[in-house]
């Protein structure tokens, strides 16, 4: 990769960064008080609505946008046809999620209230799915600091006008309206972006439209199996278990989140540079993935360690005692950032190499083992079994995604290199064990004396590694 693409991809990732870590920490501070306002079954209806408003969002556009960013990458003339033909498959898409969200309510028996905040979301698709499909425009152009603009200008609003009703003694059906009603300020927010970069406007083009669509059916089938078994925990648990296993479990669930968020907007950042440099030089292409998947290990694995030693410090520094329950959920559902990490990464490999047929039968998968999983585990353990049931679909899906995306001996690689950073988070926990019952100040301040140092112990980080980094997040700096 050029010196001019490693800071180019750093630029996006920065502020693809930015944007999604003011959405989430906003996000998480509202939780916060949301969840001490609403009470746990308060809160747990809240997390369902909002819950399927994602999924179902994810099923109706992700896909649409990872092929529309792809693609612009590839034939960037045909800008204004492929988003066209990306806008109306979305919006097809969107009639038939309406219809599945409002009949949600009365096939899983969910009270009347939450039933109702399922339609208000269900509404909401229709501005989402269009601004999920501009943002992936702004991705393959490369002009992140609109999109994250956008992100920023959204999450103020949503959050303090949400806040605003919840001190105000208004209750979860006005925060669904206040959901949608932002969701379409973005969307104007986001055609005012698109006319600047001089992209507005309808270019239909029947037969380019029918081979998206035809190259879209993959693309479909493999998010629409990843996001089903991605989000599987809280439909079982919601359905067998109730809405207060959800409220519990959708609190420790915000805290695995905060971390996922930086290597997904890495992910997304890199997919269209990825999508090109496979094409022009397989040697470079296949750097970038060793050096970032060494570079994620390393960022997961000993955040998973610390939470795993202080899950109920965790909780209790964010939550009321009301919550107490949910420390054992996070000390099994914090493995889910090292998935996070990985998995969406790994299918975004095999995205640029064509592979995505792969990446289905991966997604199937995993899918059939979470399904299997989930019934039995939250049967048998509640909130604890959905954490379970999540964390074998997952590892399972990255075991499969890594036979898939190399050969067996960067597999094999891939697998010392991950057991390297295990030993010095494994380092790092029992240090952090000692001073468990100490100052966060301390607890920080131990992690870090005792990881850094062990990481090169091991051989987890090299120097290369350490250049890759400042060549592309922080060379532009300077």
């Amino acid at each position: 990769m050029s010196l001019k693409s490693f800071v180019r991809t750093g630029k996006n990732a920065s502020m693809l960064l930015a944007g999604s870590m003011t959405r989430m920490i906003a996000s998480f501070v509202f939780v916060i008080y949301c969840a001490d306002k609403l009470g746990v079954e308060g809160f747990g209806k809240y997390s369902i609505a909002v819950h399927y408003s994602e999924l179902f969002l994810s099923l109706t556009s992700t896909a649409v946008g990872i092929l529309l960013t792809r693609d612009m990458s590839r034939w960037p003339r045909h800008t204004r046809q492929l988003m066209t033909s990306a806008i109306l498959l979305a919006l097809v898409m969107c009639v038939f999620a309406v219809f599945a969200m409002s009949c949600l309510g009365g096939v899983f028996n969910y009270s009347s209230d939450t039933h109702q905040a399922l339609l208000i979301a269900s509404a909401t698709l229709v501005p989402a799915s269009i601004c999920a499909v501009f943002e992936s425009v702004f991705i393959a152009r490369e002009r992140a600091e609109l999109l994250t603009m956008g992100i920023a200008i959204e999450s103020v609003f949503r959050i303090a006008l949400s806040a605003w009703l919840l001190h105000q003694g208004f209750g979860l059906l006005a925060l669904m309206w206040v959901f949608f009603g932002v969701r379409c300020g973005l969307l104007i927010a986001y055609i005012m972006g698109i006319k600047r970069m001089g992209l507005l406007g309808w270019s239909f083009h029947q037969r380019r439209s029918l081979r998206f669509l035809n190259r879209w059916r993959v693309f479909a089938a493999e998010n629409w199996m990843a996001t089903i078994y991605t989000n599987l925990d809280v439909i079982v648990l919601s359905w067998i278990s109730g809405e207060v296993a959800t409220g519990i479990y959708s609190a420790a669930w915000k805290i695995v989140r905060l971390g996922s968020v930086v290597a997904k907007s890495y992910t997304t950042a890199v997919f269209p540079v990825m999508s090109r440099l496979y094409a022009e030089s397989r040697e470079s292409f296949t750097r970038l993935y060793r050096h970032t998947i060494r570079v994620m290990c390393a960022i997961a694995l000993p955040a998973i360690a610390a939470v795993s030693i202080l899950p109920d410090r965790f909780v209790g520094l964010f939550y009321s005692e009301e919550y107490v329950d949910a420390g054992p959920v996070l000390r099994v559902l914090i493995w889910v950032m090292f998935i996070d990490f990985l998995n969406p990464f790994l299918s975004h490999t095999l995205f640029a190499q064509g592979k995505q047929n792969q990446s289905m039968r991966v997604a199937g998968i995993s899918l059939i083992v979470n399904v299997i999983s989930a019934y039995i585990l939250v049967h048998r353990f509640g909130a604890v079994g959905a954490a379970l049931s999540t964390i074998i679909g997952g590892f399972v899906a990255t075991s499969f995604y890594l036979m898939a995306a190399m050969t067996k001996q960067e597999v094999l690689g891939t697998c010392t290199l991950a057991f390297r950073v295990a030993l010095a988070a494994i380092g790092m926990a029992i240090a952090v064990y000692f001073v468990r019952e100490s100052s966060w100040f301390n607890v920080i301040l131990v992690s870090v004396a005792v990881y850094t140092p062990l990481l090169f112990v091991v051989g987890a980080i090299r120097v290369e590694d350490v250049r890759f980094f400042r060549n592309t997040f922080l060379l532009r700096a300077t």
